[in-house]
């Protein structure tokens, strides 16, 4: 517990009861610059790639970049506007190392729950001004939990790249719902969509923005219920989220291609 950034006793017993951490300045004004300027570059390399055909997935519109090992999102209610990116470590160089800074690698530990971690994947999330779209409300082991038996570990460190408000389609969490367990109130009962939760079964009173400057850092765990609404400002709202697990487990990536090469009647 000597290394520097590692959370406070006041911040693991915030982390246990609420779910979730928010460190205000992580990162200066010049340091979120410069991680937007690799956004915006990984975006344009993915654009100037052959394009695919779209896939309507539950509540996204997702485009497969096979040959590059990455999904470009599509925002469902403006189809030329890209919604996120992920992964992408292995694509740019300037995320990658981002992902190994201290400032993230280090409280990840804790929130992890040991010493030894490493990357799972990792997601930018654009939120173009008045035409950034909804996240689903959603926990993220759902989404996990068919790809490794450590989704229950995995968590996110979040980093607002722009300031975030409720106007502009900030994180939004429902604190303590962590300890709830996976919830099974789903829009649908199989298939991708499943993953998502109703929000008509769900106390949407229990949601808290989380408001903050460019630079703030939000970790949470795989059960944290959370979402984020229309940018509906004329300020963009970019996110740039790394997901820890423990160490010697394949990455998101490593699994999805070892899915991808199984037999159809195998991938379940």
């Amino acid at each position: 517990m000597s290394e520097p950034f590692r959370l406070s006793r006041e911040e693991r017993n915030r982390l246990n009861e609420d779910g979730f951490v928010l460190r205000d300045a992580v990162f200066a004004p010049a340091e979120c610059m410069q991680m937007a300027e690799a956004v915006e570059a990984l975006e344009r390399d993915l654009l100037a790639a052959r394009r695919h055909a779209r896939h309507v997935v539950g509540s996204y519109v997702f485009e497969l970049q096979r040959e590059l090992g990455a999904v470009v999102k599509w925002e469902p209610e403006n189809p030329d506007v890209v919604q996120a990116l992920e992964p992408f470590a292995h694509l740019s160089k300037p995320l990658h190392d981002w992902a190994h800074d201290p400032r993230l690698w280090n409280p990840s530990k804790d929130v992890v729950g040991q010493d030894e971690i490493g990357l799972f994947t990792e997601k930018v999330t654009m939120k173009r001004a008045r035409t950034g779209g909804t996240i689903v409300l959603h926990q993220d082991y759902p989404y996990w939990r068919p790809l490794t038996k450590v989704a229950h570990k995995i968590m996110t460190a979040m980093i607002y790249l722009d300031d975030a408000a409720a106007e502009n389609g900030c994180l939004e969490v429902a604190p303590g719902s962590h300890r709830d367990g996976m919830i099974m109130d789903r829009v649908t009962t199989e298939g991708f969509g499943a993953n998502e939760m109703d929000p008509a079964k769900f106390d949407l009173a229990r949601l808290v923005p989380i408001e903050a400057k460019a630079g703030a850092v939000i970790f949470f765990g795989a059960f944290l219920v959370h979402r984020s609404l229309t940018n509906k400002s004329d300020r963009q709202c970019r996110a740039l989220l790394y997901s820890y697990q423990p160490d010697g487990y394949p990455t998101g990536l490593e699994l999805n291609r070892l899915l991808a090469k199984r037999p159809p009647q195998q991938r379940t």
